[in-house]
């Protein structure tokens, strides 16, 4: 379903212009909404003003424990509560070489009310980032470096730094399910939203409240011809509602 969606939004997206010019001025005149059968959202035009105010009511909910768990002889060992698999392990393979498969890990922290690690992986020519249950070392696998809703129902990541052939462009969110009858598993992750289209490139984002979210965008044309480096005024503001 999730690839429908992408699907379906990349279509109606284009119908909306393919600059930013067009995008914005239809994002002005309606308040379209795009759904499915399982999912319901909306992309409304947002402000500067509206981006600048949630950052600063903002409160960054992660963990940075970093020195908690270090990485020893290019290990990380994180503790789970599985007793056939007490720790999910993550290791660096052919550091400071040229060789295509290179991989480096590094804890970053954790989400500590739900009880999930986050680690970041960097490989050759791509990187993304791993959520794991704490209780069951399940890992959930995000495009970018995640960050929680206010009050936890939602996780939302943006892409990679756009340019590199065959990487998604756009952004995700996870619900934050909870099972008071699965003591297992109280809490899972599962993805709500996943946008990858050729419209727009987001370069920040922030949690507005935990069902809106302020993008900040510029049009693909304007990275790919400045080089990656559009001017500030080229970008504009997106409003995520999410239900």
């Amino acid at each position: 379903m999730t690839r429908q969606l992408t699907i379906i939004l990349t279509f109606l997206l284009v119908t909306c212009g393919q600059n930013s010019q067009s995008a914005d001025s239809n994002l002005t005149e309606s308040n379209t909404t795009y759904s499915d059968s399982l999912q319901t959202f909306s992309i409304t035009k947002a402000t500067a003003d509206d981006f600048n105010k949630a950052k600063r009511s903002f409160v960054d909910k992660t963990l940075y424990d970093t020195t908690t768990f270090r990485k020893v002889n290019r290990e990380i060992k994180l503790p789970v509560d599985e007793k056939w698999k007490p720790f999910v392990t993550f290791r660096d393979t052919l550091l400071n070489t040229d060789d295509s498969e290179v991989r480096e890990y590094n804890y970053v922290g954790q989400f500590e009310k739900i009880g999930f690690y986050i680690v970041g992986g960097s490989f050759w020519e791509h990187s993304e980032y791993y959520l794991i249950d704490k209780r069951t070392g399940r890992q959930t696998v995000t495009w970018s470096s995640p960050t929680i809703s206010p009050t936890d129902k939602f996780i939302a990541n943006l892409s990679m730094t756009y340019g590199l052939e065959g990487v998604p462009n756009g952004i995700q969110v996870w619900r934050i399910d909870r099972n008071p009858n699965n003591q297992v598993e109280p809490i899972s992750l599962s993805k709500h939203i996943e946008l990858d289209q050729q419209i727009w490139v987001p370069e920040d984002f922030v949690w507005e409240t935990d069902n809106s979210i302020i993008l900040k965008v510029a049009a693909v044309d304007k990275y790919m011809n400045k080089r990656g480096q559009p001017n500030p005024s080229d970008f504009y503001y997106l409003r995520l509602k999410i239900q």
